[in-house]
């Protein structure tokens, strides 16, 4: 009687999942056809030649620098920013510098050499890194004297234009930011970042029509653009949860202001290249945003929209959740294979049809991701498929470690940052105790999901086999760079 009960809740779950995911692939699709309406329509071009006639309006601008330990990119930064082409008499730029090692040197000096030849710059550090970026922000905007608010990561290399196009929009008072693209330098450095540049290629073309329909968007903190009036009417940056670009990027669309999307003005940055900062950095992001989701939920619900932009926005908040989720489905492989009978119409039907949807979604996600990445080779058809496959054999892991992330959240552990290290040199560089635990659930995974695959194929259950061995070829691939990683650090 137990093992019945049980196998129907598995059940209940693996349709809620499956049909969690259809809604989130539909939606999808119908962002992605606006997307493709607004490139053919050239959309940009229509943006930058309206630009070029409101160049008469030069509001003060306070383009803010957050930093903490970036020795290895922090001086090209602060050169970057002083290369923004914008009136001085209108212009300051604020480093604002929580380093505790040989970075706030580095930072100083420049500073000081900029400052020297009348360039506009003021160094600011605090006596503690309380709220870790919020709280560097909301000390920082304390210091400012700007109407508007440019932020950059370290990371981050900003165009000379770059305040010449995004500003002139905000002569509509109700715009309260603008998020522009992002491009990466080290996108062909390997696999890794390859497929990174993709993942957030594909989220900045969705972002394209998202903005076109007037719908929530999940927007960056950095390359970005903010109102003073409307981020101290939303009481500035909320050091609660880690992702507070997110938390206020919410905030601002639940309080009625509009944003804007800028995709073809491109900042550069970087991406993680190795395999440890990367699982580090998305389990925080994963917490972070699914903090987010469920702080706001009560919010979002009870906010006046149509139900189509009701959907889209609880799509967009808890994509997260749904990709945590999927390491629920892998953890349940196993006991699927001894408790449920496969002839059930329920599998029979749920689990082709959750294949025929990760099938559709890898296709428009790839299509989506090249397209937002600007990826302009042609591998052909085969090459197409097998480079979607090892893309969407990436997500697994993802799931992995937005599941840990979940489960932080879940006991409330909010605020705990973690740095992405940056550039060549910091490959080496002692990664937190997290990275320990991701790397020992991997293996664990791995382990899991060979056995399930192994017992799938022994009792004939071959409507899982899929599922286990895309998991296996995922996990198969990050402890192979983690391998090469941990050699690496022993010969150096």
């Amino acid at each position: 009687m137990i093992v019945s009960i049980f196998a129907y809740l598995i059940q209940a779950l693996f349709v809620l999942v499956v049909g969690a995911f259809a809604l989130y692939v539909v939606l999808e699709l119908r962002v992605l056809l606006i997307s493709r309406r607004v490139e053919r329509r050239k959309l940009s071009e229509l943006v930058q030649s309206t630009v070029a006639l409101q160049q008469d309006w030069y509001p003060k601008v306070s383009v803010l620098l957050p930093i903490y330990n970036e020795a290895a990119v922090v001086e090209r930064l602060i050169d970057a920013a002083c290369r923004l082409d914008y009136p001085v008499s209108a212009l300051e730029i604020l480093v604002l510098d929580d380093s505790t090692d040989k970075t706030a040197l580095l930072a100083q000096h420049k500073v000081n050499q900029l400052a020297k030849q009348g360039v506009p710059i003021r160094r600011i550090q605090r006596t503690d890194r309380s709220g870790y970026k919020a709280g560097n922000l909301v000390h920082g905007i304390q210091h400012s004297q700007g109407d508007f608010f440019a932020i950059f990561d370290a990371d981050f290399l900003p165009p000379a234009d770059f305040l010449q196009k995004t500003i002139p929009p905000f002569k509509d008072q109700k715009l309260g930011f603008l998020q522009t693209g992002i491009g990466y330098e080290n996108r062909d450095h390997s696999f890794l970042t390859r497929f990174q540049a993709m993942e957030m290629g594909h989220q900045q073309y969705v972002t394209v029509g998202l903005s076109e329909d007037g719908d929530m968007a999940s927007l960056s903190g950095s390359s970005c653009v903010w109102r003073r009036a409307c981020v101290e009417a939303l009481g500035g940056w909320n050091a609660s949860t880690i992702t507070e670009d997110v938390d206020l990027g919410y905030r601002a669309q639940f309080g009625e202001w509009k944003y804007a999307y800028l995709r073809d003005v491109v900042s550069m940055s970087t991406l993680p290249e190795n395999i440890s900062a990367f699982r580090v950095q998305r389990e925080r992001w994963g917490r972070g945003l699914i903090h987010s989701a469920f702080k706001h939920l009560g919010q979002m619900w009870h906010q006046d929209m149509p139900l189509m932009k009701r959907m889209h926005a609880f799509s967009m908040m808890f994509s997260s959740v749904m990709l945590a989720s999927i390491y629920a489905l892998i953890l349940l492989s196993l006991p699927l294979n001894y408790l449920l009978d496969f002839d059930h119409v329920v599998l029979q039907w749920g689990a082709p049809l959750f294949f025929l949807l990760v099938a559709v979604w890898a296709l428009n996600n790839a299509f989506g991701a090249r397209k937002g990445a600007r990826f302009d080779d042609r591998p052909g058809v085969l090459g197409t498929l097998w480079h979607t496959y090892l893309y969407v054999a990436m997500f697994p892991p993802m799931a992995w470690y937005y599941f840990v992330g979940g489960v932080r959240a879940a006991f409330k552990v909010y605020g705990e940052f973690n740095r992405t290290p940056k550039g060549e040199g910091e490959k080496a560089a002692r990664q937190p105790r997290i990275n320990l635990y991701l790397l020992i659930g991997e293996v664990f995974t791995f382990l899991y999901s060979a056995l399930a695959l192994y017992v799938a194929i022994l009792m004939g259950n071959y409507l899982l086999i899929p599922l286990n061995a895309t998991v296996c070829v995922g996990f198969g691939m990050v402890l192979y760079w983690s391998f090469q990683e941990r050699s690496a650090r022993e010969r150096s």
